[in-house]
């Protein structure tokens, strides 16, 4: 089986070369190219293709943009991002509009070629150098951030105290305490004890184990 091709990026020497490295692979044929949106758009309509691959910045809109609607239009249709840009913003985005992979420009071209075989027959297994590192900062500055006093009255509420335990664990005043509680709901987004609990958990603030323990 051949794995049609089309390759939309604005500058032209990049995009001639990418071509030229895709067919000369036996297996893979470019049969539409673009330098823009507007075009790209155009040849998507009029090509029979199992992979795209696009650039992310071009003079007259988004390439992931443009990624997005194709994935809408073809769910199992091969999206390769292959970009200059190497951040997590750019990364991330990749991975929410359900592209298979992101690859650098500056990437070797096997490196490109097992991106685009890859993406035709698992589209929807993102792959990008760097992901896990990404996902974890992303993680990371997604956590409220508590003070010290909060993650304390928040580490309580976890292990079942009441609100005068923790008041007398914490050597604080039982309105004191409401406050603490009070601020750690909004940050949670929790309305009650319970929520307060599943987003800690979800976020990685406190470990399972700690549920229901509380301490003598």
């Amino acid at each position: 089986m051949t794995i049609n091709v089309v390759v939309i990026d604005d500058h032209t020497l990049v995009r001639e070369a990418v071509c030229r490295m895709i067919d000369s692979e036996p297996d893979l044929a470019v049969v539409g190219q673009a330098g823009g949106i507007a075009e790209g758009r155009t040849v998507l309509a009029q090509s029979l293709i199992h992979v795209l691959v696009v650039d992310v910045s071009m003079p007259d809109g988004s390439g992931l943009v443009l990624a997005r609607a194709a994935r809408e239009a073809s769910p199992r249709l091969g999206i390769v991002v292959l970009t200059m840009h190497n951040d997590d913003e750019t990364l991330l985005e990749a991975l929410d509009l359900g592209a298979s992979a992101l690859v650098l420009k500056s990437a070797p071209s096997d490196e490109v070629i097992a991106a685009v075989r890859r993406a035709a027959v698992a589209p929807d297994a993102f792959m990008a150098t760097g992901l896990a590192e990404a996902l974890r900062r992303r993680d990371s500055s997604d956590k409220p951030k508590l003070t010290p006093r909060e993650a304390e009255v928040l580490d309580r509420l976890v292990a079942g105290d009441s609100i005068a335990a923790v008041a007398k664990r914490l050597y604080m005043s039982e309105s004191t305490v409401k406050t603490h509680v009070s601020k750690v709901y909004e940050k949670l987004g929790a309305h009650n004890r319970a929520s307060a609990v599943m987003s800690a958990l979800r976020l990685g603030l406190v470990r399972a184990e700690s549920v229901g323990q509380t301490r003598r």
